[in-house]
C-alpha cells in the first residue's frame, strides 16, 4: 500500500521529502538518520522484555518499552536469507540467497540494497559487523550500497570463511582481524565493543549529514565467547529453573553443556545491551536522538536450547520459535501504543518501511515483495493484513512441503513432508487460539489446510523461476576492484557437507574478467602430509604441480594464462590415492 503524496512534506534537502508523522518536532522534519541493530541467533525469549526472568537487558527493554512493536514480526529461519530479504525487500530466493554456506550465501549484485537507495539520496552509509551476502567483488558490501564497512567475511567470525580469525580457535572474538573497506586490519577489543565503537565514529563524523547505520552484530553466534566480566553476571544463575510465565509449563531438561551455553548466551546479549547503551547515550550527547530511527530485530530464532516464551522450535525451524523474533522501531515523535502491532509482518517490509519514514519513494524499477508498515504505525488498516508470509529451510535448494511454512491471517500451514504429500501430511495452527503451535486442525480444517497449501504451490513456481536462482553468482578475478581474491570454504561449492573437511571436493564459480597471467597459492587446514601432485583447473585450462615437501601448507602456481570468461575453478590436491581440498585458494594477477 503507497503513501499518498499528501503524506509527504519537503525537507530542505533540494528534490526529498520525510514523512510527517503526528507528534513529528519541527526540528526532525528533515532528513531523519536511521539506526538498524540486528544480533545473530537471538531469540524472541532473549529479553526480559519478552519474560525471562535471568536476562539482563535493560537498554533492550528499556528500547522495546518506548518503540512501536511488532509483535508477529518474521525473518528466515537462518541467517543469510534474513540479510538478504532485508536489504532488498525481496524474498531471499529471488536474490539467489536461500542457504548459509556451499555458495548459496551470495547475494546477487544486481539487487538493489536499502543501502544504495539511501545513498543515492545523499545519506552516509556504514556498516558494521556481520554481512555474509559475499566476501568478494562485486558482493561486497562496498559493492553494494556502504561508502564505510567494517565486518568480519563468511558467516560468523572464526567460521571457515573468516580465514584471518578461524586459527585463533577459543579467541577469534576477542582482537578479531575485520575488513576495513576490504582491506584486512587488526582490531583490539571484543568484537561487539570494536563494532559498536566504529557505529560510533561513524555517527561523530557524519553527524551534519543524514546517515544510515548499519550495525548487525554477529554475537551471540557460536563459538559462545564472551568477556569474563559478563560471564561472571550468569555464573551463579541456573537457565534450567526459568519457566514460560505465557505457558506455565517448565524448560525442557537441560545438560550442564546447555546451561552453560545458555549463560554464554545470556552474558553475549548483555554484552550487546551495554553497547547499545554507549551508542544511545552518544546520539543523546550529540542531539540526534530526536532525529533518530532507531530498528532491532534479530535474524532467526536461538540455537540452543533455553527460554523461548514458550514458542517451539529453534533456529532451522519453520516453528515459530525459528523464523517469530523482536522487531522494535523507536520513531522520532511517534507514541508507540501499549499493546504494539498484531498484524504479521517481516524482513521484507523493512525496505519499504524504513524509505517511508524518510521521506523516500521506493524506485519504481524494483519488484519488492515488502510493504510499507507506516500505515500500521499510523493506525490505519491496510488491504494487505492476511497476506501470506512464506518460509523455508533446507540445506540447498528448497523443496516443496520440506521444512516449509506460510501465515496467513491467524493461519498458520507448516509441512515436514516430500513433495508429493497431501494435506493429511501437513500442519495447520490457529495461532491466535495456540500460539505454542500444539493442536492441528488439517483434519478438521481442510478447506484452509487447502487454501494454504496453494498459496505456496504458486509462490514456490514462482519463486523457483527466478534468474538468480539459475545462474551463479561469480566471484571476479583480473579486477581492478579486488587483487588479489581469496577465495573461501564459505563461498565454495560442491558437497553438503563442505566445511572445514580437508578430503572432498570442492570448487568456486569464477569469472576472468581479462586476458592475463594469474598466480595461485593454495593453503590447506593441515600440512599435506605426503608427497603428492596439486592440479588445478578452470575448463580446458589444467596445471600440474609435483611436490615433495609432506609438511607444505602452502603451494603456489605461477603465471597461468586464463582468457576471460566463465569457469568452475577446481583446485585440489592429489596423494596416497585421495583428493584433498585447499581450505582457501588466493588468485592474483601476475606481476611479470
Amino acid at each position: 500500500m503507497s503513501l499518498t503524496r499528501r503524506e509527504f512534506m519537503h525537507s530542505l534537502g533540494i528534490g526529498t521529502t520525510s514523512l510527517m508523522l503526528p507528534g513529528l518536532p519541527a526540528s526532525a522534519r528533515s532528513r531523519l538518520n536511521i539506526i538498524l541493530c540486528m544480533t545473530d541467533d537471538q531469540g524472541f525469549g532473549d529479553l526480559g522484555f519478552h519474560g525471562n526472568p535471568l536476562i539482563r537487558t535493560p537498554v533492550l527493554d528499556r528500547l522495546a518499552a518506548g518503540s512501536v512493536r511488532f509483535n508477529n514480526f518474521y525473518v528466515c529461519p537462518v541467517c543469510a536469507p534474513t540479510r538478504a530479504s532485508l536489504m532488498t525487500g525481496r524474498w531471499s530466493l529471488r536474490t539467489g540467497v536461500y542457504d548459509t554456506y556451499n555458495g548459496a550465501a551470495i547475494m546477487a549484485s544486481e539487487e538493489t540494497t536499502l543501502a544504495e537507495i539511501l545513498q543515492k539520496e545523499g545519506y552516509r552509509t556504514g556498516i558494521f559487523g556481520k554481512w555474509h551476502l559475499g566476501d568478494n567483488y562485486p558482493f561486497r558490501p562496498q559493492d553494494q550500497g556502504f561508502e564505510e564497512s567494517l565486518v568480519h567475511r563468511g558467516g560468523g567470525v572464526g567460521q571457515v570463511g573468516d580465514v584471518m580469525n578461524y586459527f585463533k580457535f577459543d579467541r577469534s572474538y576477542f582482537d578479531p582481524t575485520l575488513w576495513k573497506n576490504g582491506v584486512p586490519v587488526q582490531t583490539r577489543g571484543y568484537c561487539s565493543d570494536v563494532y559498536t565503537d566504529a557505529a560510533i565514529e561513524f555517527i561523530e563524523t557524519h553527524r551534519a549529514e543524514p546517515f544510515f547505520v548499519y550495525l548487525p552484530f554477529n554475537a551471540p553466534h557460536t563459538p559462545l565467547q564472551v568477556p569474563d566480566e559478563f560471564l561472571r553476571i550468569y555464573t551463579d544463575k541456573d537457565p534450567a529453573e526459568a519457566s514460560y510465565p505465557r505457558q506455565g509449563r517448565p524448560l525442557p531438561e537441560m545438560s550442564d553443556l546447555e546451561r552453560d551455553a545458555a549463560r554464554r548466551v545470556y552474558a553475549m546479549i548483555t554484552n550487546i545491551d551495554r553497547n547499545l547503551g554507549r551508542l544511545f547515550e552518544r546520539l543523546r550527547s550529540l542531539k540526534l536522538d530526536s532525529n533518530t530511527i532507531v530498528i532491532f530485530l534479530t535474524d532467526n530464532g536461538p540455537q540452543q536450547r533455553r527460554y523461548t516464551a514458550g514458542l517451539r522450535g529453534r533456529k532451522g525451524s519453520i516453528y515459530e520459535g525459528g523464523i517469530r523474533v523482536p522487531c522494535f522501531m523507536s520513531i522520532p515523535g511517534q507514541t508507540p501504543g501499549p499493546a504494539g502491532i498484531d498484524i504479521p509482518a517481516a524482513h521484507i517490509d523493512m525496505l519499504p518501511t524504513v524509505l517511508s519514514l524518510c521521506g523516500i519513494a521506493v524506485p519504481r524499477s524494483l519488484n519488492i515483495d515488502g510493504h510499507s508498515l507506516v500505515p500500521l504505525i499510523q493506525g490505519r488498516g491496510v488491504s494487505w493484513a492476511e497476506r501470506p508470509l512464506f518460509f523455508h529451510w533446507q540445506r540447498g535448494f528448497p523443496e516443496p512441503y520440506r521444512n516449509i511454512a506460510v501465515r496467513k491471517g491467524r493461519y498458520k500451514l507448516v509441512g515436514h513432508a516430500p513433495d508429493t504429500a497431501g494435506i493429511e501430511d501437513l500442519e495447520l495452527f490457529d495461532l491466535q487460539e495456540d500460539p505454542y503451535e500444539m493442536a492441528d486442525l488439517c483434519a478438521s480444517l481442510p478447506q484452509k489446510a487447502r487454501e494454504l497449501k496453494q498459496d505456496f504451490d504458486r509462490w514456490y513456481a514462482d519463486i523457483m523461476d527466478s534468474p538468480h536462482l539459475k545462474e551463479p553468482r561469480r566471484i571476479r578475478l583480473g579486477s581492478p576492484h579486488e587483487d588479489p581474491v581469496l577465495l573461501n570454504r564459505n563461498d565454495a561449492k560442491g558437497d553438503e557437507g563442505i566445511w572445514a573437511q580437508d578430503r572432498i571436493h570442492g570448487y568456486w564459480d569464477v569469472q576472468v574478467e581479462n586476458d592475463n597471467f594469474y598466480d595461485f597459492s593454495f593453503f590447506f587446514r593441515e600440512s599435506v602430509n605426503q608427497e603428492g601432485t596439486m592440479k588445478l583447473r578452470l575448463g580446458t585450462t589444467q596445471r600440474s604441480l609435483r611436490n615433495t615437501d609432506p609438511a607444505a601448507r602452502q603451494l603456489e602456481m605461477r603465471g597461468i594464462f586464463l582468457k576471460k570468461g566463465n569457469y568452475r575453478l577446481e583446485p585440489w590436491y592429489r596423494a596416497g590415492g585421495g583428493n584433498h581440498l585447499p581450505f582457501y585458494v588466493e588468485v592474483r594477477r601476475s606481476r611479470i
